[in-house]
C-alpha cells in the first residue's frame, strides 16, 4: 500500500520539478527555521537554570540570545509561508492545465458518464491538496525534526524520562495513525456525497426556467434537500468518530502525565537521579512530546490524504478514454459525405441500422426525422462525439477514422441546436473560431446570419457582454450568433443540427437563403424535424426508426 502510495503522489512529481528554485529555498528556510527552534529551547533551558541559581549576567545573555534566535526564526518562518504559497500556487495553476487540456480530448461519450460536480470537485478542492501537499510536508517536517531535537535534551538531561517520552509517543503515535485511517474512510464517503449535492446543485443552475416552468420547486427541493441530508449524516459520522479517537488520544496522555509524575516522585527525586530544575525543563519539553504525536498525525494525514487526492486527480490526467484520430492531414478539398452501412447502438438498444447517405460537393441537403429517430446520433458520429466503429463515413474518400484531429475540425464545423456561448463579449464570442479575424469579417458573417442589426441595437453593441450561456439574449439571437461563427469559420462542411427551432418563419426564410449562398462553396447538412418547403435542398432524407430513404 506504501509503494503504491508512493507511486501516485510521485505522478505529481514533473509539477514540482519545474519549480525546482523554489523548493530548494523552502528547503533551506525549513532547516534553518528546525535548527533555531531547537537552539532556542536549548537557551530557554540555560535561561531558566541561570534565572533558579540567580546568575544575572548568564540570564540577561541568555536573553539577549533568545530574542535574536527568535527574530531569525520568525523571518524564516515567514520565508518558508511565502515560498510555499508561491509553490502552491505554480504548482496548482499547472495541473489546472492540465485537467482543463485532458478533458478537451476526452470522449464526448465518457465527459457525458459524469455528473458536473465530479469535475469540478476534482479540479478545485482535489487539484489545491495536491499542490499544497509539499509545502504542507515541508511544514510539518520542521515542527517534528524540533521536537526530535527536544526528545535528544531530554535523553542528554535524563535517559529515564527520555526513554519513557519515546514509549508513550509511541502509544500515542499508533492511536493517532488508527484516527488517520478511519478520518480518510469516511473522508471518501462524503467526497462522493459532496459530488453529487454539487451536481444537482448545478443542474437547478441551469434548469431553473424548466423548474419554475413546470412548477416542479417542491420536487427539486425535496431532491436537493435528501442530498444535503445524506451529506450531512456522512459528515457528521466523519467528525464524530474522529472526536471520539481524539478524546482516546488525549485521555492516554492524561494517563502518561501520571505516570510520569509517579516516576519521578517516586523513584527519580528520592534516588537523587533528578534534580528539582531538570524536571522543571522535562516538564517544560513534556507538551512539546506530544506535540510531536500531533505532527506526525498531520504527516501522514497529509500523505494519506495526499495519496486519495491524488488518485481522483489521475482519474482525469490519465483518462485512457481519449478521442482517437488518425493520421491522414490531407484537407477535404470538395466536401463529398458518404455514409456507408452505418450502425450504431446504446448499449443493446440499436439507434440506427444500417444508413447509407450520400451528398454531393456544394450542396445543401436535409434529414428529417421525428423525435427518437436518431437523427442528433447521426450528427454526433459525423462530428466525431462518437465513435464510427459499425459501418463508414467517408469525408471526401476518407475515412473519418483516418483523419487527423486538425484536418477534421478545420475542414468540418458543427452548429448545435442549443448553442453554448461563453461568459464574455458577443465579439469574442464570434471571433474564437477565428481569432486574427477583422472587425468586417465578422460584421459581414453576422449580417449573413441575419443577427448584425439586432447586435448593434443591444446596450454596447458588438461589445456587449453576455451571461453565463448567453441567458442574456433569446433563443433565437443565440443561434444565428452560433450561426455567424460557423460563416466566420469558412469550413467546408457545415453540419446544421435543428437550426432553425427558435427561428420565427421570417428569420427562417432568411437563413435558408443565406444558405443557398454558402453552398456555392461549401456542403452543408441540416437535421430537422418538419419543414414545409424543401425547394431548396438538393437532397432530402428521412429518418424513421433507425432507418433512411431518400425523398428527393
Amino acid at each position: 500500500m506504501f509503494l503504491k502510495r508512493f507511486k501516485n503522489l510521485c505522478a505529481f512529481k514533473p509539477y514540482y520539478k519545474k519549480h525546482l528554485k523554489i523548493i530548494i529555498a523552502l528547503l533551506c528556510v525549513m532547516l534553518i527555521a528546525s535548527s533555531t527552534g531547537v537552539f532556542i529551547s536549548y537557551l530557554m533551558s540555560e535561561q531558566l537554570i541561570a534565572i533558579t541559581n540567580e546568575i544575572v549576567n548568564t540570564a540577561i545573555k541568555f536573553t539577549v540570545i533568545i530574542l535574536i534566535a527568535i527574530t531569525i526564526h520568525h523571518i524564516n518562518w515567514f520565508l518558508w509561508s511565502k515560498f510555499a504559497y508561491s509553490l502552491s500556487k505554480k504548482v496548482s495553476s499547472d495541473i489546472r492545465n492540465d485537467i482543463v487540456s485532458n478533458l478537451l480530448d476526452t470522449k464526448y461519450s465518457s465527459i457525458k458518464q459524469y455528473g458536473s460536480g465530479y469535475y469540478l470537485e476534482r479540479l478545485n478542492d482535489d487539484v489545491n491538496e495536491i499542490s499544497s501537499f509539499l509545502g504542507n510536508v515541508a511544514g510539518i517536517l520542521v515542527d517534528v525534526l524540533t521536537n526530535f531535537g527536544f526528545l535528544v535534551i531530554i535523553y542528554f538531561l535524563s535517559w529515564q524520562c527520555g526513554l519513557f517520552f519515546t514509549i508513550g509517543v509511541a502509544i500515542l503515535f499508533i492511536i493517532e495513525s488508527i484516527k488517520v485511517n478511519v478520518d480518510l474512510k469516511n473522508l471518501e464517503l462524503v467526497k462522493n456525497s459532496t459530488e453529487k449535492a454539487n451536481s444537482e446543485f448545478n443542474e437547478i443552475i441551469h434548469g431553473i426556467k424548466d423548474i419554475k416552468g413546470f412548477g416542479i420547486k417542491l420536487e427539486i427541493n425535496e431532491k436537493m434537500s435528501k442530498s444535503n441530508n445524506d451529506l450531512l449524516e456522512k459528515t457528521y459520522r466523519k467528525n464524530t468518530k474522529f472526536e471520539f479517537i481524539s478524546r482516546i488520544a488525549t485521555y492516554t496522555q492524561w494517563i502518561i502525565d501520571s505516570i510520569l509524575v509517579f516516576m519521578c516522585m517516586l523513584w527519580l527525586l528520592p534516588t537523587g537521579q533528578i534534580e528539582i530544575v531538570t524536571l522543571l525543563l522535562i516538564f517544560n519539553y513534556k507538551s512539546l512530546m506530544y506535540d510531536t504525536v500531533g505532527f506526525f498525525s498531520k504527516l501522514k494525514g497529509y500523505y494519506v490524504n495526499g495519496d486519495y487526492y491524488a488518485k481522483r486527480v489521475l482519474e482525469i490526467i490519465n483518462n485512457a478514454d481519449k478521442e482517437a484520430f488518425g493520421t491522414n492531414t490531407k484537407q477535404i478539398k470538395h466536401g463529398k459525405i458518404l455514409i456507408k452501412n452505418l450502425s450504431f447502438a446504446y448499449d443493446e438498444k440499436k439507434i440506427l441500422d444500417n444508413i447509407n447517405i450520400e451528398l454531393q460537393p456544394n450542396s445543401l441537403n436535409v434529414l428529417i426525422g421525428n423525435s427518437g429517430s436518431g437523427k442528433s446520433t447521426l450528427f454526433l458520429l459525423l462530428s466525431k462525439l462518437y465513435d464510427v466503429n459499425n459501418g463508414k463515413i467517408y469525408y471526401d474518400e476518407l475515412d473519418i477514422n483516418d483523419i487527423d484531429e486538425k484536418s477534421f475540425r478545420e475542414n468540418i464545423c458543427i452548429v448545435n441546436q442549443e448553442p453554448f456561448l461563453f461568459s464574455d463579449t458577443v465579439l469574442n464570442n464570434i471571433k474564437i473560431v477565428k481569432p486574427n479575424t477583422t472587425q468586417k469579417e465578422i460584421e459581414n458573417a453576422c449580417k449573413l446570419a441575419n443577427i448584425h442589426d439586432e447586435i448593434v441595437e443591444f446596450e454596447n453593441g458588438y461589445n456587449t457582454i453576455l451571461t453565463e450561456n448567453g441567458t442574456n439574449l433569446s433563443g433565437g439571437q443565440k443561434q444565428r450568433i452560433e450561426i455567424a461563427r460557423a460563416i466566420l469559420k469558412n469550413s467546408k462542411i457545415i453540419l446544421l443540427d435543428e437550426p432553425t427551432s427558435a427561428l420565427d418563419s421570417e428569420n427562417q426564410i432568411k437563413l435558408f437563403n443565406t444558405l443557398t449562398k454558402l453552398k456555392q462553396s461549401k456542403t452543408i447538412f441540416v437535421i430537422a424535424h418538419k419543414l414545409n418547403n424543401y425547394d431548396c435542398f438538393d437532397s432530402v432524407y428521412e429518418l424513421k426508426n433507425g432507418e433512411n430513404k431518400k425523398i428527393k
